[in-house]
């Protein structure tokens, strides 16, 4: 059953649901105040997300004319459907929507010149009631990809329905510097886009080539030779309210955006890691829907920053502090050769943060989320060389335009260029194989907004008027911008024609009108 949208329902004067409390560290407030419930710490193991397993050669819907330019594709079904999920060993089961049954989905495995063509079957229920919408689209999130396998929020299906997307795995102009690592994929459907990933329409896209092939031990002279196999580890970070038995809490018309009181990764509330006494490269996403995280190891020791939405960096970055925001993808080293058999550190989050708007303060006791036991040696060929991939040039001499955006408020609603979404019309109209400057700026100081790009990866040239910090040089498809840090990008069209959208990934502020479209002319 299709819902009234969020919009009609603000515009009505529809009262809101009651909002959520904040917890004390792994304690859960009903979102009715009804007693806590106390959760025992890391008592479940953390769950990688299984590989999506290629199925047999699908036929159907036209595809072959738009797969078969790039090569014979590797195949594979993608199945939405109602299911259960248990964020924790103390929690009862939760009602979601799952991926071919699980929570994340199943990881998708690209590589570079073999396309992925991915046959989604909608099996949701058609009459479905609560927060949400069957109806379901599908974007893959920093994918360099044509216009009708992008995601556009009015391409849903119904239940009962299926839909292929083509994931090219080409990379602009044939640069192989432009080859991504760590992608996403989420439901993107028009208005519901925050109701619909929260119900779990979410999961990771993982992508290889011969630099970084996920061999530690690949004698390929190009091979980096990251860690790689068991030592190469998503974490897929998200937020959830919980009602008090146990079903999600999901308030339709919070503005700001919701943030909840339960901290998940790869969907465990708290979870622990056992780990060997070696490099180990973890993939962090952030997957919620509005909340900032602040990482920082127990003990502070420092780790390796390699790559960023866009794939790896030119050079690791080491830091000790990683502060990320809704959408945005980073990798990281830690070494744990430094610790003994038998000793605990914990991945923290520093942030205190009660809406969807912006953090209120950074906590100097972090909360911890992740238990790494360090509870064996192992050998160690990986490495993490001085120079990860070199970065594709800066072109200024291709730029042919710029343009400004001002991200702000207006009667209720999030706008970009004080204008609501509107699907008839583009605000820009780039060309083909051109490069624009757009200055970001946020109007107003009560809130951040993480502004996502479809279609292709930008370079940040400015953050508050000065160079960026290193470990946000690379290529990105969001961007963190608030009042006091416009941002200026270098943009790029290359490849595809036709309509791509842009907007706050902040997805309480995306369904909520933040968001715009380009149309990219021949």
């Amino acid at each position: 059953m299709i819902q009234m949208n969020r919009r009609a329902l603000l515009t009505t004067g529809a009262v809101a649901g009651a909002g959520v409390a904040m917890a004390p560290l792994m304690k859960r407030v009903t979102a009715q105040g009804g007693a806590p419930i106390a959760l025992t710490p890391f008592v479940d193991e953390l769950p990688i997300p299984g590989a999506l397993n290629e199925a047999l050669t699908v036929q159907g819907q036209g595809f072959e004319d738009r797969c078969y330019a790039w090569g014979a594709p590797k195949t594979y079904e993608l199945i939405e459907a109602e299911g259960k999920h248990r964020f924790h060993r103390d929690l009862p089961e939760t009602d979601m929507w799952l991926y071919n049954g699980q929570f994340p989905g199943p990881t998708f495995i690209n590589k570079l010149g073999v396309p992925t063509l991915i046959r989604r079957i909608n099996n949701l229920n058609p009459v479905h009631t609560g927060f949400g919408m069957p109806e379901s689209s599908l974007h893959h999130h920093g994918g360099h990809q044509a216009p009708a396998d992008d995601g556009w929020p009015l391409d849903f299906i119904h239940p009962g329905q299926y839909r292929d997307h083509i994931i090219p795995n080409i990379v602009p102009e044939g640069d192989a510097r432009e080859w991504p690592s760590t992608l996403w994929y989420h439901d993107h459907t028009i208005d519901y886009t925050a109701g619909n990933v929260y119900r779990g329409l979410a999961g990771l896209s993982l992508h290889f080539d011969d630099v970084d092939s996920g061999n530690e031990n690949d004698p390929n002279p190009q091979a980096l030779r990251l860690p790689s196999g068991q030592y190469d580890i998503p974490l897929a970070f998200r937020d959830v309210a919980l009602n008090a038995d146990g079903s999600l809490f999901f308030d339709q018309l919070n503005i700001k955006g919701q943030v909840g009181n339960l901290m998940t990764i790869n969907g465990k509330v708290k979870p622990y890691l056992k780990v060997a006494r070696r490099k180990y490269r973890f993939r962090i996403l952030i997957g919620g829907l509005a909340r900032e995280y602040r990482f920082q190891l127990s003990d502070k020791s420092p780790f390796q920053i390699i790559a960023s939405d866009g794939g790896l960096l030119e050079t690791p970055v080491t830091t000790n502090v990683l502060h990320q925001a809704n959408a945005e993808r980073y990798e990281i080293v830690i070494d744990f050769s430094r610790y003994q058999i038998g000793q605990q550190i914990t991945l923290n989050d520093h942030i205190v943060q009660i809406d969807g708007n912006k953090p209120d303060a950074v906590a100097a006791v972090g909360n911890p989320l992740l238990l790494f036991v360090v509870d064996r040696d192992a050998p160690d060929p990986s490495q993490v060389p001085a120079t990860l991939r070199p970065l594709p040039p800066i072109e200024l001499n291709r730029v042919v335009a710029t343009r400004n955006l001002v991200l702000s408020k207006k009667g209720g609603m999030w706008t970009i260029n004080d204008k609501v979404w509107n699907p008839t019309v583009p605000l820009f109209r780039p060309k083909l194989n051109t490069f624009e400057i757009w200055n970001v700026s946020v109007k107003g100081g009560g809130w951040n907004h993480p502004l996502h790009i479809h279609q292709e990866f930008f370079r940040i040239l400015k953050r508050g008027g000065t160079t960026p910090p290193a470990h946000e040089r690379g290529k990105k498809d969001v961007v963190l911008v608030w009042d006091k840090s416009p941002v200026q990008l270098y943009v790029g069209f290359r490849t595809f024609t036709g309509p791509y959208v842009f907007h706050c990934h902040n997805l309480g502020h995306e369904d909520l009108a933040m968001m715009g479209w380009y149309d990219v002319q021949p």
